[in-house]
């Protein structure tokens, strides 16, 4: 640091910049005009004409020097920016000496790496300060920070954001960025702010410092040359030694589209290869189908079905999210009989317009056709050149409305033509990224269907599986998706209409809610519902009190004999017997607590049954006031459940026992596998499962509907 030089900035409030640049040339065209003037007054036939060049010279000067000064302020708005740390680069495009960089956080800047009619030897040292010829800037006796100074004690670590005026930290002193100018006497000035009165500059010597305005250069550009190598944006700056600034070029995000010749036909399923160019352990990958086609994502590809019929405007868009940057990306298919009609790039628009930009290689000549109906928003960009290879830019105008989408054709002069669908978001529409299922903490039920918010239970049997059984007023529903911390994620919303279809499975998405669009269910009247979902096959099933399940009514009785006891009870929450005929509660069984689960009537759960070691069976009673009596019978006192000595009864009871299949049972003890669904039968009898060893386990589900079981270990 070479703390001992510096600029002066002269502090006198008479000096306007950009008013006086224009009243000095109007001085001087005046002057020069009455003495061409007198001349004529004096002498009729004198020739004005080398007066007239003299004054367009003059002119064409102070126009090159506007321009220069504008290019010099774009550098330095430019070189701080660069000075940053942590920046990164999104695009860069070259025109001649002119470059247009646009960085990582969307900042665009344009520099200009040449010669001009005036030049100022501006850059930024070691410690962040503003320079001119290597010495610092001084403004009220303080020199000038580029880079904002980091605080000693910032609450969001050492630097906080950035601020308006250019700072990079919030607890320390902010950094400002310099308009240069030149005034009406063609001296340098310097403001911070566009408000500001200009002050002249002064070198070390107290001298104003003046703006050469020849046509020829009168120093050298802020920065020497730019250039791209090893994946970097390399920024050599005009100093001596040469200063470098190395900012890292991001890697290129994109869908690559393989099958663009492959062909459809009504009905017929289709694989397109994909390959997300760029992609991070960040990036999500979602698709969505249109006009009665279906998409599924499989691993590398997306595999398409056509409908019956093949819409005349169906088409399917795969999107690719970098949520470490949120970085977009997307690929529309559109689709003909038989063949693809285009496979483009598609990026979705957002409201605010931009452009989109179509790469044509051809060797015919061709013309861009935009429909009528989409002509007042989407235009062919002027830059747009008839060469061989080239790309098309089609500027689109803001979207003050509703969602909207045209297909614009690139029409050869020979061949097919090639469609590229065009889809801008609305004013109010926001892009919502998909979250993972497996990463939510909890399904809450919201909408005017609801008193209040209600949780959905996770099922004891199915940890994908969540439901909620109780009653719903006419109204709207959806599903708030949240984090442990309850903060909304998104909704679950239906995949299409906003009809329940009671009883049966639909698919659903992700999205935001839109109370006056569709994204909800519709409660068509006040009642008891269930509502099922399963996040693992992205499907819920809503009951209504007409095609609600029920649970499972059984009624048995003692085999062979006519006028036996006939028995009946509805399998529901409640106590039901383990059964050993030996140990814990000698024959009768040990009591255990099985629930419903809120899914399914007939799935029944024991949580925690603990440590088992005998072959063992499932009894669904043990007195008679656990049972519906349907008939009396005649036989003797111990078949009767109400005597209490009722051995007979408990090891007559309906069991749960080894099946061969579902429901048809074994008559035989048959071995126990843990952790997996096994065929069971309902029965009369002691046949029994043998756990082989001593086994803790954590669960048993008897799923009655299915007629099967399964003894979960822990």
């Amino acid at each position: 640091m070479k703390s001992n030089h510096i600029i002066t900035i002269n502090t006198q409030n008479d000096m306007k910049q950009g008013i006086k640049i224009h009243e000095g040339m109007k001085r001087i065209f005046v002057f020069l005009l009455s003495s061409a003037a007198a001349l004529t007054f004096m002498t009729a036939c004198t020739d004005l004409s080398g007066i007239e060049e003299r004054l367009d010279d003059l002119e064409e000067r102070m126009a090159a020097m506007t321009n220069s000064v504008m290019a010099l302020n774009d550098n330095v708005k430019a070189l701080q920016a660069f000075a940053e740390s942590g920046q990164t680069v999104k695009e860069i495009t070259q025109n001649g000496n002119v470059w247009k960089i646009i960085l990582g956080n969307g900042e665009v800047h344009t520099i200009t790496v040449e010669n001009g009619p005036i030049a100022l030897n501006v850059a930024i040292d070691s410690e962040g300060y503003w320079t001119i010829d290597g010495q610092r800037i001084l403004s009220d006796g303080q020199p000038v920070r580029a880079i904002g100074e980091k605080g000693e004690q910032g609450d969001k670590g050492e630097q906080g954001d950035k601020g308006e005026d250019g700072s990079n930290g919030s607890d320390g002193a902010p950094g400002k960025t310099p308009i240069f100018g030149v005034d009406s006497e063609g001296y340098w000035t310097i403001r911070y702010d566009e408000q500001e009165e200009p002050v002249r500059i002064t070198d070390e010597n107290g001298a104003y410092v003046l703006a050469a305005a020849s046509g020829s250069a009168s120093g050298d550009s802020i920065f020497k040359s730019v250039s791209v190598a090893d994946g970097y944006l390399v920024i050599v700056l005009n100093t001596t030694p040469d200063k470098v600034y190395r900012l890292p070029i991001e890697a290129d995000f994109r869908i690559a589209v393989e099958a663009d010749e492959a062909a459809i036909i009504p009905g017929a399923t289709v694989e397109v290869p994909f390959e997300v160019i760029g992609a991070d352990a960040s990036t999500r990958v979602f698709v969505e189908a249109y006009g009665g086609y279906e998409a599924v994502l499989k691993d590398g590809a997306v595999a398409i079905t056509a409908p019956e019929e093949l819409p005349a405007d169906g088409y399917v868009i795969i999107k690719a999210i970098r949520n470490s940057d949120s970085s977009y990306k997307a690929v529309c298919i559109s689709f003909e009989a038989g063949e693809f009609a285009c496979v483009s790039d598609a990026e979705e628009i957002g409201k605010e317009g931009g452009n989109v930009t179509v790469t044509v290689t051809t060797n015919l000549e061709y013309e861009v056709s935009i429909p009528a109906e989409a002509a007042s928003w989407i235009h062919v960009a002027p830059q747009t050149r008839a060469v061989r290879t080239e790309t098309v830019i089609l500027d689109i105008d803001a979207n003050e409305g509703n969602r909207r989408s045209a297909i614009v054709t690139i029409v050869p002069s020979l061949g097919a033509s090639r469609d590229i669908r065009i889809i801008q978001y609305g004013a109010d529409e926001v892009i919502f990224e998909e979250v993972d299922l497996a990463s939510v903490a909890g399904f809450v039920l919201s909408g005017s269907a609801l008193s209040a918010p209600a949780a959905m239970t996770q099922t004891l049997e199915n940890e994908d599986v969540f439901a909620f059984h109780a009653d719903l007023k006419a109204g709207y529903m959806y599903i708030d998706m949240q984090n442990d911390e309850n903060a909304s994620l998104g909704a679950i919303v239906p995949a299409e209409g906003t009809d329940i279809n009671a009883g049966q499975a639909s698919a659903f998405v992700q999205d935001f809610v839109e109370l006056t669009g569709t994204a909800h269910w519709t409660i068509p009247a006040d009642g008891k519902y269930r509502v099922v979902l399963n996040r693992a096959a992205k499907e819920i099933t809503i009951y209504d009190e007409a095609n609600d399940l029920q649970p499972m009514r059984v009624e048995y009785w003692y085999a062979g004999q006519a006028d036996t006891w006939r028995l009946a009870r509805t399998l529901e929450s409640g106590t039901y017997y383990i059964n050993t005929m030996t140990g814990w509660d000698s024959w009768k069984g040990k009591a255990f607590q099985f629930v419903q689960s809120p899914a399914d009537p007939q799935i029944l759960v024991c949580s925690a049954p603990g440590k088992i070691s005998e072959k063992f069976c499932i009894k669904v009673a043990q007195k008679a006031s656990e049972v519906e009596i349907l008939q009396e019978g005649t036989g003797t006192g111990k078949d009767n459940p109400n005597e209490a000595s009722a051995m007979d009864f408990i090891s007559k009871a309906l069991a749960f026992v080894p099946a061969s299949e579902p429901w048809v049972d074994l008559n035989a003890d048959t071995a126990l596998v843990a952790d997996e669904w096994m065929p069971m039968a309902q029965a009369v009898s002691n046949k029994k499962w043998i756990p082989g060893e001593a086994i803790e386990l954590k669960l048993i589900i008897l799923d009655l509907r299915n007629g099967r079981v399964r003894f979960d270990k822990k």
